[in-house]
């Protein structure tokens, strides 16, 4: 029962950040869908992005880390999605210039690409190294 209990207690932060990245790619998407048409693709993903972090950031303060959101955080979050959003960014060019995919589908194939790498620098940030288990509650010492 031990084993079991630890592994969904490691396991339930993933799932709620996966369930706040639900959320977040579809303020993302619709903000990008109602964009693209009336700007260049690669400004209306940049501002879909970051209308969405903002969003993100608190969702994941709150619900995934149990962590209170601070402003200074929430400047420095964006430099955890830094990685996610260069990533994303070449990817969406790369889909939709070299392997021609459509302008709708190329961000959310390049976003689910990039969503193991977002999770582990937002639990580095928020939570930090070892002083919470992510579930919100502090880590267990040996």
């Amino acid at each position: 029962m031990g084993f079991l209990r630890t592994w969904t207690t490691r396991l339930w932060p993933l799932v709620k950040f996966s369930l706040v990245g639900v959320v977040n790619t579809g303020v993302y998407y619709g903000v990008y869908l109602l964009l693209y048409r009336f700007m260049p693709y690669v400004a209306a993903h940049l501002i879909g992005w970051t209308v969405s972090v903002i969003g993100s950031y608190l969702l994941n303060c709150w619900f995934t880390y149990r962590v209170r959101p601070t402003w200074l955080k929430l400047l420095v979050y964006p430099l955890s999605s830094l990685p996610n959003v260069i990533f994303t960014t070449f990817g969406v060019v790369l889909l939709i210039e070299v392997l021609k995919v459509s302008k709708e589908l190329a961000p959310l194939i390049a976003g689910l690409m990039a969503v193991p790498f977002s999770y582990l620098l937002a639990k580095l940030l928020l939570v930090g190294r070892g002083d919470r288990d992510g579930s919100g509650a502090p880590a267990q010492r040996r």
